[in-house]
């Protein structure tokens, strides 16, 4: 009877347990329900916070958005989002990396995890956490530009390519992508799309010194100096403290013949920063060039007390007292620059001059060959061994020293001299004449480039003080003697621009941009 008993009453709690389950159901899952809108409602509340830069309540959300689901892999990463803003790194890390175990799909969090993690030192791992998060989701742009730029950073540019072209794609108007994607096809050797990416970079954004520096470079190592000055000259009016900026600038401005505004910058830049070798060397140099030979060496002896092994200072130094005529003391400074860069062909050459000009041809031949087995194209090498032999008596010797010479540089009137003496001596009288005819022919083309630069810098003088007349005559001088100087063009475009000839001044840009493709008219170079 008491087994009975209890099999009726278990029936009843069953069936009163199956009477139940409908509103114990109704009421867990609106329980969820509830839940889940908090949860949303916390994390919508931190991501204004978050907007608004109010970290401390964008925490406590996104933290009361965690106690309602624990594995809520958004809170943690929107955590982790606020700690990387608080510079914690280590923390902000911890969160992504629990996010992605909840999320392992969330292409965000790999993105954020990988830029935390090269903050911290780990660049391999970042750049793993970078292409996982683009293998997810090609179209974020964030994942695309920190794996193009983390990959140029790391110099693997053809790897970094396809990324930054990603990215520019995604994000056409971002000026820092544009920039290193400049950057990168520069590293590529593709020069005029990297020129190209340059100016978008600067025209997105003009205060971006960073781009503004490098067009500047780039527009220097094209030879296009005027508007390398302007780019170059924002660069260091954006950012002063850049020392590298200056120091281009300061050697732009040497190279434009403004000798004095170098020298000044340089010396501000060695003073400010006497560490920084580079503004040292060029001081020197920019010092040279002014003819200013005992400053220049007081400038190199003073870099080589910070820098006792600096090649490049010996040999400047010893270039500038073969200048002075201090013989002795230049062969002691070459010697040290020889022996301390193996690579460097200059150092044997000019000491080699230094021999030969001291009355040891000798010991200057050994030289040259050193010169010339550091670098077998060093044409003034060669033609300097080919003086010396000849002097020697040794013609044949001489004369394939010249005639190789000519093979690397076909445009050097003295080694057509030297050839041509040289064959008429072996009794190749027709050849040796038409050498020497090309000798008087490369000498009057050289003499004529050079009347004409200096008509140039006289016009460019002229067109500074407004005398746009008188820059006009001179531009038009310069074309005279040279026509294909692309100087001379572009500036006597820029004199008529000013005088209102626009007409005339397009056909002078047009032609100067033939000659020198980087020579663009100005209003198309502006920042």
């Amino acid at each position: 009877m008491a087994r009975l008993a209890a099999r009726r009453i278990s029936a009843l709690a069953a069936a009163l347990l199956w009477i139940a389950a409908p509103a114990y159901c109704a009421q867990a899952k609106a329980d969820a329900e509830r839940a889940a809108q908090g949860e949303a409602d916390s994390l919508a509340a931190g991501r204004r916070y978050l907007e608004a830069e109010d970290l401390e309540r964008a925490a406590a959300s996104f933290r009361a958005a965690l106690d309602r689901n624990p594995a809520s892999a958004e809170a943690l990463y929107l955590l982790g989002v606020v700690a990387e803003r608080r510079r914690e790194l280590p923390r902000a890390a911890a969160l992504f990396e629990e996010a992605i175990r909840y999320a392992p799909g969330m292409a965000e969090a790999h993105d954020r995890h990988g830029f935390v993690l090269g903050q911290m030192g780990d660049t391999a791992a970042a750049l793993g956490e970078f292409a996982r998060a683009v293998q997810l989701a090609p179209a974020l742009f964030d994942a695309q530009y920190h794996l193009g730029a983390t990959r140029w950073w790391t110099k693997d540019f053809a790897e970094a390519l396809p990324a930054l072209r990603a990215a520019v794609k995604l994000q056409p108007g971002h000026a820092e992508a544009r920039y290193y994607l400049g950057l990168t096809l520069e590293a590529l050797h593709q020069p005029e799309p990297a020129l190209l990416s340059l100016r978008e970079a600067v025209r997105l954004n003009p205060r971006l010194a960073p781009a503004q520096a490098r067009l500047g470079l780039a527009l220097q190592a094209r030879g296009d100096l005027e508007q390398a000055l302007v780019h170059l000259r924002a660069a260091v009016a954006l950012d002063a403290s850049a020392a590298e900026w200056q120091n281009s600038l300061a050697l732009a401005l040497s190279q434009s013949g403004r000798g004095d505004e170098s020298v000044a910058i340089l010396k501000a830049l060695v003073s400010a920063r006497p560490e920084y070798v580079p503004a040292r060397l060029n001081l020197g140099t920019a010092l040279m060039q002014q003819g200013n030979l005992a400053e220049a060496v007081t400038a190199y002896r003073a870099l080589l007390e910070r820098d006792p092994a600096n090649a490049e200072a010996f040999y400047n130094l010893g270039v500038a007292l073969k200048q002075m005529d201090e013989f002795t003391e230049a062969e002691t400074q070459l010697r040290k620059a020889v022996e301390l860069d193996p690579a460097l062909p200059e150092a044997p050459f000019t000491l080699g001059v230094v021999l030969w000009q001291t009355g040891r041809p000798a010991d200057a031949v050994q030289q040259f060959r050193e010169s010339i087995r550091r670098k077998p194209d060093y044409a003034q090498a060669h033609y300097m061994l080919g003086t010396i032999l000849k002097q020697q008596g040794a013609a044949a010797d001489a004369l394939a020293e010249f005639q190789t010479a000519l093979k690397y540089d076909p445009t050097s009137a003295e080694a057509h001299l030297s050839l041509g003496q040289a064959l008429e001596q072996a009794g190749q009288g027709a050849a040796g004449a038409a050498e020497l005819a090309e000798a008087e022919r490369l000498n009057r083309q050289a003499a004529a480039a050079q009347a004409s630069t200096f008509a140039v810098s006289v016009g460019k003088a002229k067109l500074e003080s407004g005398d746009y007349a008188g820059a006009i005559r001179q531009f038009r001088e310069a074309i005279r003697l040279a026509a294909d100087n692309p100087q001379a063009h572009y500036h006597l475009a820029l004199a008529l621009q000013h005088s209102g000839a626009s007409a005339e001044a397009n056909i002078h840009f047009a032609e100067a941009q033939r000659l020198a493709p980087n020579l663009r008219p100005p209003d198309r170079d502006r920042p």
